[in-house]
């Protein structure tokens, strides 16, 4: 109700009683934006239970729940590279109660699948950017390369008899493997598992010689020893490993690509509710034992405001349209 609206009503003589309640309607339409929000919020992602994803969506959740006095319920809605997950939280209704934690891949997907029932960018409202961290290349210990030149010598002569494993199918591990073997000129057999702790178990075991993955998806069996890093594809070294050299130092000069999470919301999302989110989301990423929980993962925080984040991804979904362009990536059903 407008301030207009009030002084129309002096205007006309209106009486104290219908004033009154014009008055107490105001009064509670307020009170009703200010109070959210009154249950739960769903934080939906796209990947399995266990994985890097899931386990980012679990350290924003908790703080976020205690500085917006409601829960912030976490739920896994696998499939598709992170697309089952996106579709439903863009068709959800814009009132702050159904969120997603995107990972890299929303980024490529426009252009890896045929058809999305949504647009990456426009669909949805940027809340902040969460984490960011490097992939990693990592190989059982019995595999003879110790090194991503190593790598490549033996994928050089054995073309088209390695295996390496990712979380599946249009995942950001997925296309930066795709990406780095396409400039390098080697091909090896990609095998999708499903996200989790699948792959990192596959490769410890033997069952893949070669991974691409998360920090937070391979760092247990890395401490145990279980795996090999050989390269990280960031520009940085990887500050939990920095005697591990780049994919940019060793094989390719200038590769940079890292993962990156960021907080979501449907399109439209209300104003006052988007900025409530974006402090919370701040708020909670400034707590020390958060960026501790990051950092254990091998992942860092990287809370932004709403405008930068979705300039970022939006910029992340034209370099991935030039990439699955450039490397002849087949679209995916």
């Amino acid at each position: 109700m407008s301030f207009s609206r009030v002084s129309s009503v002096f205007r006309r003589g209106a009486r104290l009683p219908a004033l009154a309640l014009l008055l107490c309607f105001i009064a509670t339409e307020s009170l009703a934006q200010g109070a959210w929000p009154t249950r739960p919020i769903r934080l939906i992602h796209g990947f399995l239970a266990g994985g890097s994803v899931d386990l980012y969506a679990r350290l924003i959740a908790a703080p976020m729940s205690e500085v917006l006095g409601q829960q912030v319920v976490v739920e896994g809605r696998p499939g598709a590279g992170g697309t089952v997950g996106a579709a439903q939280v863009a068709r959800s209704e814009p009132d702050g109660y159904t969120l997603f934690l995107a990972a890299g891949g929303h980024a490529s997907s426009p252009s890896l699948y045929r058809s999305l029932p949504y647009d990456a960018v426009n669909d949805f409202t940027y809340i902040t950017l969460v984490a960011r961290n490097p992939y990693l290349v990592l190989v059982h210990p019995s595999f003879p390369a110790r090194s991503m030149k190593q790598l490549v010598e033996i994928a050089k002569r054995e073309t088209g008899k390695l295996d390496f494993g990712t979380g599946g199918v249009g995942t950001g591990m997925h296309l930066v493997a795709l990406l780095f073997q396409h400039q390098l000129g080697i091909q090896m057999n990609h095998i999708a598992y499903r996200g989790g702790q699948a792959t990192p178990t596959a490769a410890a075991g033997g069952e893949v010689p070669i991974m691409v993955g998360t920090p937070g998806e391979v760092r247990p069996m890395l401490d145990a020893g279980r795996l090999v890093l050989i390269g990280v594809t960031s520009k940085a070294r990887w500050f939990v490993r920095p005697d591990v050299p780049t994919l940019a130092e060793t094989v390719l000069p200038g590769f940079d690509i890292s993962a990156w999470y960021g907080l979501l919301g449907p399109a439209k999302l209300p104003p006052a509710i988007l900025s409530r989110l974006n402090e919370a989301a701040r708020i909670a990423m400034k707590r020390p034992d958060v960026i501790e929980k990051f950092r254990a993962t091998g992942a860092e925080v990287a809370p932004t405001t709403p405008e930068v984040a979705r300039k970022f991804v939006a910029g992340e979904v034209e370099r991935w349209r030039r990439v699955i362009k450039q490397a002849g990536i087949p679209p995916q059903n």
